[in-house]
C-alpha cells in the first residue's frame, strides 16, 4: 500500500502495495553493509558514467544482440531484492504528478526493503519519459504473489549491491520491461495463440523455436495489416504438452480481428473451433508478463554443468521482443535503474 501527503490537502490513492505515510523521514531497513549513505557524489557520478557507457555499447550491438548467446549469470532473485525500489521510484512520479509531498511503500514479506519512506521534490524525480503504470489492486496481489517466491536471500549466492544491468536481467523481468516499452509506445492487445500440430512439429524442430515462430508471425501481420507490427512472445507447455505462445500486440482494438486471422495463419489455422485457436485481449497489464512466465523455469535454456543436459521441448530462447521494443525497453530500465540507484544514496544502511 501507499499513501501520499499533499502540500495543500490530503488525498488517498487507491493501491494495495503501498501504506500510510508522514512527512518525517524515517530510517529504512536495507541490506547489511550497504552504506549509500556515505557513497561520494563523485563516486556517484562515476557509476552513472559507466552505466551510460554500458548503455551505448548495448545500443551498438543491437543489431546482432538475436545472434548472441548469452552466458552471463542472472539472477531472478536479484531481481527481486531490488523490486520494491522500482516500486518506490515509479510511485513518487504518480504521486508527484498529484501533489503529493510523500511516499512510504511497504512489503512486509520482503526480507530487505519492507518500508521505504521518501520525501517527493522535483529534484529526486525521474525524467517524465518513463510513465508509470497504475495497477488495480487485484492486479497488485497478483504481481506481488508473482514475486514473493524470489524475495528471499540465498546465503550461498553473491550479494549484490545495485539492481542488474540491462543485460544481467533474468528472463521474467525482461519481459516485463518488454511490456513497458509497447504500453509506451501505443495501445496494445495480450494475446494468446495454438499451434496446429503440423507447425508444432515445426517448430520444435527448428534450430530457434521462438525465432522460427516470430518470422512467421511477423510476416503475417505486415501482410495482413500492410505495416510492421511490434510485438513479443513467450513460449510455454501446457500441462497435455502442447505448446503455446502468450504474449502482446502494437495494435489498435480496431485491428484484432484482423490481427487475429494473421495469428492463427501463422500458428496454422485450424481446420475446426478455429475461434478458440487465438485470443486477444485490450489493454493488458504487467500481470500478463508474469502469466506469461508463470511455468518459465521448465523451457528456458539452461547452460551450465548438469542443467545444460537435461531435454527441452523446445530449441533456443523461450521468448522473443521485436529490435524496436528490445532498445525501447533498454531505455526506460536504465532510466529507472539510475534513479533507484539514486535513491539508495538517500536511505541509510542497516547497520
Amino acid at each position: 500500500m501507499f499513501h501520499s501527503d499533499r502540500s495543500q490537502q490530503g488525498n488517498r490513492m487507491n493501491h494495495s502495495s503501498f501504506a500510510s505515510a508522514r512527512q518525517t523521514h524515517e530510517p529504512t531497513v536495507l541490506r547489511d553493509g550497504l552504506d549509500f549513505e556515505h557513497l561520494g557524489d563523485d563516486e556517484l557520478d562515476a557509476l552513472e558514467s559507466l552505466e551510460m557507457e554500458v548503455a551505448e555499447s548495448l545500443k551498438a550491438q543491437a543489431r546482432v544482440d538475436n545472434k548472441v548467446k548469452r552466458t552471463r549469470v542472472k539472477s531472478v532473485y536479484r531481481d527481486a531484492l531490488f523490486r520494491p525500489l522500482f516500486q518506490a521510484v515509479a510511485i513518487s512520479q504518480t504521486v508527484a504528478a498529484d501533489g503529493g509531498t510523500s511516499v512510504t511503500s511497504v512489503t512486509p514479506s520482503h526480507p530487505l526493503y519492507r518500508v521505504i519512506r521518501l520525501d517527493v521534490t522535483p529534484a529526486n524525480q525521474p525524467p517524465a519519459f518513463y510513465k508509470p503504470e497504475s495497477l488495480t489492486d487485484a492486479e497488485e496481489v497478483r504481481h506481488a504473489r508473482f514475486w514473493r517466491a524470489y524475495e528471499v536471500i540465498l546465503p550461498r549466492l553473491r550479494q549484490h549491491q545495485v539492481p542488474a544491468d540491462w543485460r544481467d536481467l533474468a528472463d521474467p523481468s525482461r519481459l516485463e520491461w518488454f511490456h513497458h516499452a509497447a504500453r509506451h509506445s501505443g495501445p496494445l492487445q495480450a494475446f494468446t495463440l495454438q499451434l496446429s500440430a503440423d507447425t508444432e512439429a515445426l517448430a520444435r524442430g527448428a534450430k530457434s523455436t521462438a525465432g522460427w515462430l516470430s518470422k512467421r508471425i511477423t510476416r503475417r501481420l505486415r501482410d495482413l495489416l500492410a505495416r510492421d507490427v511490434d510485438c513479443w512472445f513467450a513460449l510455454e507447455m501446457s500441462p497435455r504438452r502442447r505448446l503455446h505462445l502468450h504474449g502482446e500486440l502494437q495494435i489498435a482494438p480496431g485491428e484484432a480481428e484482423v490481427a487475429r486471422k494473421a495469428l492463427r495463419l501463422a500458428a496454422g489455422e485450424w481446420d475446426k473451433v478455429r475461434q478458440h485457436q487465438a485470443y486477444l485481449k485490450d489493454r493488458p497489464s504487467v500481470v500478463w508478463t508474469n502469466y506469461s512466465a508463470k511455468d518459465w523455469t521448465s523451457i528456458r535454456r539452461l547452460k551450465r554443468g548438469w542443467f545444460a543436459k537435461i531435454s527441452r521441448p523446445i530449441n533456443g530462447e523461450w521468448f522473443f521482443a521485436t529490435k524496436p521494443i528490445r532498445r525501447l525497453a533498454n531505455e526506460l530500465y536504465f532510466i529507472q535503474r539510475r534513479e533507484v540507484i539514486k535513491l539508495m544514496k538517500t536511505l541509510p544502511a542497516r547497520r
